[in-house]
């Protein structure tokens, strides 16, 4: 058999999917990376500004404190509102929002940016969200978004006056709309740059590894190729000598791939069928000439040494791995239903379903063939013989699906021994050993 596989195809067009994927995940990858790192640049701006701040309301405390008759409450006031009409704006945003309240959690201070249109928002942010106070002058942050608005939380602990005591800041940053512009530019610019730099270094490699593939391809088709060739031979091989055709061996081949695809069997499934359609009886060449070739009955040892034509097909197949698949038929086509079978005497749904197809394709073709010893049947005749093997040596269900079409592969295929039944077979090799290669995953 000669194939030609669409391997090149299929894996070019698996290469072309996986590096236009690759592509996509780096870019997404540095895209994050630059998102979060422009993120961690306005953040520390934003921190240094709050620190700032923070320094003020300390100092400034401190100075009205020294002033006599003035208040705790109305120095921190003051102090987190200096200097008077303060926005402490920042490119990347402005602070709208101050809380200074005590470790009791009463409120000592408040600042609010004056016109900020979301102000009421974040206030409603703040009265259902909890505040854990920190046990440090640390600043601790973090990310909320309200209302599709992204802010800066920021917690911190304030010690102040002489007597140590201690007061919490919270106040809320928000990013300004240019700053977001920009990040979400900057990580536009780097998929951009990402993607064209990946899909160059693609392209340049694209060629080397095309040309690995192909190589590879071609010898991947070579040996699935000479696989095949290797079971025709050993098919055709005991064909030859037992019946002196091999053209048996393509009936029977497209008989059962019929019954398959009726039963909606999966590739794989077809696969060991066609397999064991082609080596059932490859056993046979271990079998001696004067029992093989013998046209007279077999007496009781004749056929004990015939039958073990079963086990020998099992040895010679076990040593290649591809051709292991055929086991099941080659063990088992001459089981039959009832049990009444060899050489394990197995029953019903014992027996393997490829072989139990098996075993209704060969007698047919056996019944509607020309031998040396005896004329074909007509289909007629031998759908009588068959019918009587209902449950005894065919599965009745198999037999039911068998009978549908029976009479159309008969018109179509029984007793042809030309070329073109050689072509048809070749069809279906090609599609159920090449339909795992249009869809290869790695």
């Amino acid at each position: 058999m000669t194939t030609t596989p669409p391997l090149k195809r299929a894996v070019k067009r698996i290469l072309f999917y996986r590096l236009s994927l690759t592509v996509i995940v780096i870019a997404l990858v540095f895209a994050g990376v630059s998102y979060y790192h422009s993120k961690g640049m306005i953040t520390h701006a934003v921190i240094q500004a709050t620190k700032i701040k923070v320094n003020v309301i300390r100092g400034r405390y401190k100075e009205l404190m020294k002033q006599p008759e003035t208040d705790v409450t109305t120095a921190l006031q003051d102090a987190v509102n200096y200097p008077p009409d303060n926005k402490i704006h920042l490119e990347e945003g402005e602070f709208i929002y101050a809380l200074l309240h005590s470790e009791n959690r009463e409120s000592i201070g408040s600042y609010e940016h004056p016109g900020y249109s979301s102000l009421p928002d974040v206030k409603q942010y703040l009265a259902r969200t909890s505040q854990t106070l920190p046990d440090h002058e640390q600043l601790k942050y973090n990310y909320v978004r309200i209302n599709g608005k992204e802010y800066l939380d920021i917690h911190s602990k304030l010690t102040t006056g002489d007597d140590g005591s201690a007061v919490y800041l919270r106040a809320f940053f928000a990013l300004s709309d240019q700053t977001i512009h920009v990040i979400h530019k900057q990580a536009i610019q780097v998929i951009l740059y990402v993607i064209g730099l990946v899909l160059l270094t693609a392209l340049l490699l694209y060629p080397v590894i095309a040309h690995l593939i192909n190589k590879l391809a071609d010898y991947s088709t070579g040996l699935l190729t000479a696989q095949l060739e290797t079971m025709e031979a050993l098919g055709a091989a005991i064909a030859k000598r037992d019946s002196d055709t091999d053209i048996h061996n393509y009936r029977v081949t497209i008989y059962a791939v019929a019954i398959g695809e009726k039963l909606l069997m999966d590739t794989l499934q077809i696969q060991r069928l066609i397999k064991g359609a082609f080596l059932h009886d490859v056993g046979k060449i271990g079998v001696r000439d004067n029992i093989l070739l013998t046209k007279a009955k077999l007496d009781e040892r004749e056929f004990a040494i015939m039958q073990k034509h079963v086990q020998y097909g099992l040895e010679i197949i076990k040593e290649s791995r591809w051709l292991r698949d055929a086991e099941d038929v080659v063990a088992c086509h001459h089981e039959k239903y009832d049990g009444s079978g060899y050489p394990n005497g197995l029953k019903a749904e014992q027996i393997p379903l490829t072989a139990r197809i098996f075993a209704l394709v060969d007698v047919f073709d056996a019944l509607t063939s020309r031998r040396p010893y005896k004329k074909p049947f007509s289909y007629e005749q031998t759908m009588q013989i068959m019918e009587k093997g209902r449950g005894i040596h065919f599965d009745p269900v198999l037999l039911d699906v068998f009978e549908d079409m029976a009479s159309q592969l008969y018109q179509d295929y029984a007793g042809r021994e030309d070329n073109k039944l050689k072509a048809e077979l070749l069809k279906i090799t090609d599609k159920y050993f090449q339909s795992g290669i249009d869809t290869l995953l790695y």
